[in-house]
């Protein structure tokens, strides 16, 4: 096993290689390692490495590479100011709309975590993509919530 950091959320995992499985990050939950154990052995990471980059590519802490794509919500009006003070990814880009509305764009993966997440919202956010994660979502906003996260 060759670990290359943690990520800390809902779940924690290591983020290790392990070279017999292949050249791939895999991520491991913290939660069912139980036994480690440290060997007198080294390696080097990949030139470039940045655990933050790596991290960047999920919306939590699972990372799907087939779900890794352009996400896109689109907050209404009554959500848009508290919406804005949410950091939801760190390279996300916000942009008001005329309407008063608040677009969310930002490049990742981890469409259930999303899901997850975008339901304490009601129905003050749409997922404008991608179409599997708006499917997902969909039939589960809700109307009869009293207040915003």
């Amino acid at each position: 096993m060759e670990p290359h950091g943690v990520l800390l959320g809902l779940r924690s995992y290591l983020v290790a290689r392990q070279p017999a499985r292949g050249p791939e990050l895999l991520n491991f939950r913290m939660d069912r390692i139980q036994t480690a154990k440290c060997l007198d052995e080294s390696f080097a990471f990949e030139d470039g490495f940045s655990i933050d980059t790596y991290a960047a590519k999920a919306f939590g802490a699972y990372q799907d590479p087939a779900q890794y794509g352009e996400v896109v919500w689109r907050f209404s009006t009554a959500a848009a100011d508290r919406a804005a003070g949410f950091q939801f990814h760190p390279n996300q880009k916000a942009e008001h709309q005329p309407d008063g509305s608040l677009i969310v764009r930002f490049h990742a993966a981890g469409w259930l975590e999303m899901a997850w997440f975008l339901y304490q919202w009601g129905d003050a956010v749409g997922v404008l993509e991608p179409a599997g994660l708006r499917d997902l979502t969909e039939n589960y906003r809700r109307s009869d919530f009293d207040a915003l996260p």
